[in-house]
Formats: C-alpha cells, structure tokens, sequence
C-alpha cells in the first residue's frame, strides 16, 4: 500500500466498526487529521489516521477518555504511555476495592435473607444464647409505622455512611402496655437497625444474655397474640422477664411488598429464676 493511500470515512466506519459520528468527532477535537479530496471536497483520512484509530480504540478499550487520548497524541513518548498506564492502574486497583465492597455488601444481604429464610416460624416459643450486640439507634421514642422511610432518611442526613435496609434488620422495642391507632399492634419505644452480616456505624448495644424467641410470617399483627404466648412461658419455666419484648423485622416492606413474606421474630430477654432463692441466678 502506497504511503499517499486514502481512505473514505465509511471505510473507517467499517474497518473499526463505529459511527461515522463518532469518526467526526475524533476529526473535531482534534484527534484525526483528514486532508480534503481536491476534485470533490470529500474528506481523505490518511495512514496515520488508522494508526490513531487503532489508539483510540485501544485506549477507549481500556479505560482512559478522549481527553487523555488526545493529550497522548500531542505528546506521544514512551514516558507519557507509561505515566498514563500507571496511573490507570491505580484507577483500576480503587475500582476493583469498590466492586469487592460492592460484591460483599450484596452477598452479605444475601446471606441475611437465606438465613431467614431458614427460621422456624412455627410460632413455637425457643431459648437463645445471644452474644452482645451492636445496634444503630435511630429514634428513641415512639414512631408510626409508616414513618420508618422518613426517619431512615432524615437520620442518613446527620451520618457520613448509608443505612443498610435491604437485607439489614429493622427492630422495635415494644410497649406491651400500649397500642397503636388501629389496635392491631403495640405502640413501640425505640426504633434501630442490627445486622450480623452487613457493617454500619452503631451507637446502642443489645446486652448479651438469654432471650426468649418466636418467629412468625405475615402480619405485625400477629405479636399482640404472641407476645403474651412468651410471657406466658417465661412465668411456666421460672424466668424473669428483664425488659420489653423486641421485634426484629428480618423481611418487611424493605424487601417485598407482599404481608405474607414478611417474617419477624420477637425476642424478649429474661434470666432463669433461682429455684432455691426466687431470685435471678445471673447478675
């Protein structure tokens, strides 16, 4: 091929299979140089306009803008490709820590969501042994059930991270002795986030000890009967209830919208009665 050869623009658009807009564009910030046919005033792109495309291309391919390209092409030295490869590679290596949070953070939710999937919600009352844990108190006080979305995202305006929902675990302490306007359900005294699975920054700690368990699917409903069932088998096995019962909200409206894939677990924290003093045999 001789070194005066010319090519068309369609012939660039086939050869590297992209727009003939795209070949303009490259041609308007300067990237490609093509000389004008004297007879016609068609645009001639030359040999070593297929040696830019050839670079755009590959440059494109691995990540570095247009921008950079045409600095490159006005400075093109062996110490310029090398800068600009190693400083891409420590784009590339931030990129890949992000993804692998990324990824985590989505099998970690996964995990979440198995594991509940897995809970006995026969409603059958079980023992625990539970380690401490550290919990993201995001109001303190009573709130209506259909507020959480509102204090979740007034409450991420004060925080540098995001809440975890969808996967995470939405938890109330109850007020056993109170009920919400439709009566269906128990007024709360606190709302918080827990997670074994997903990292948030956390300012309330559930203490560790024995707590009483029951898991159920549908409804929040469903705890007004309940939680006197614990409370009833709490006084049965001699245990001192030590606090308010606490719902655990494992799937809720965070992650479907239908009240039959809901499945919440109450959890009320006792100590097993001294037979021989009536008193707790724990401090």
């Amino acid at each position: 091929m001789e070194k005066n050869t010319y090519f068309r623009i369609g012939d660039l658009s086939k050869l590297f299979h992209v727009g003939v807009d795209s070949i303009r564009y490259y041609e308007k910030v300067g990237l490609l140089h093509p000389v004008r046919n004297p007879d016609n005033g068609y645009r001639q792109y030359t040999l070593d306009d297929i040696r830019t495309m050839n670079t755009i291309r590959e440059l494109l391919d691995l990540g570095f803008s247009t921008e950079e390209i045409l600095k490159f092409e006005k400075d093109r030295n062996l110490s310029h490709m090398q800068a600009m490869l190693e400083k891409e590679a420590v784009v590339i290596e931030q990129k890949i820590a992000e993804l692998e949070e990324t990824r985590n953070e989505i099998r970690g939710r996964l995990r979440a969501i198995h594991r509940n999937l897995e809970l006995d919600c026969s409603g059958e009352v079980s023992e625990l042994e539970l380690p401490e844990r550290q919990c993201l108190m995001i109001r303190n006080a009573d709130m209506p059930d259909n507020m959480i979305n509102y204090e979740v995202a007034k409450f991420t305006q004060t925080m540098k991270e995001k809440i975890a929902t969808i996967g995470a675990c939405d938890c109330y302490t109850l007020d056993i002795h109170s009920f919400n306007d439709t009566g269906d359900d128990f007024r709360t005294k606190n709302v918080f986030f827990y997670s074994d699975y997903l990292h948030f920054a956390c300012n309330y700690t559930l203490p560790a000890g024995t707590y009483l368990s029951v898991c159920y699917r549908g409804g929040f409903e469903k705890s007004k009967a309940l939680v006197p069932k614990m409370l009833r088998y709490a006084e049965k096995h001699h245990m001192v209830v030590m606090g308010d019962p606490m719902e655990f909200c494992h799937i809720d409206r965070f992650e479907t919208n239908v009240k039959d894939e809901y499945l919440t677990e109450l959890q009320l924290p006792v100590y097993q009665e001294d037979s021989r003093y009536g008193k707790p045999s724990q401090p």
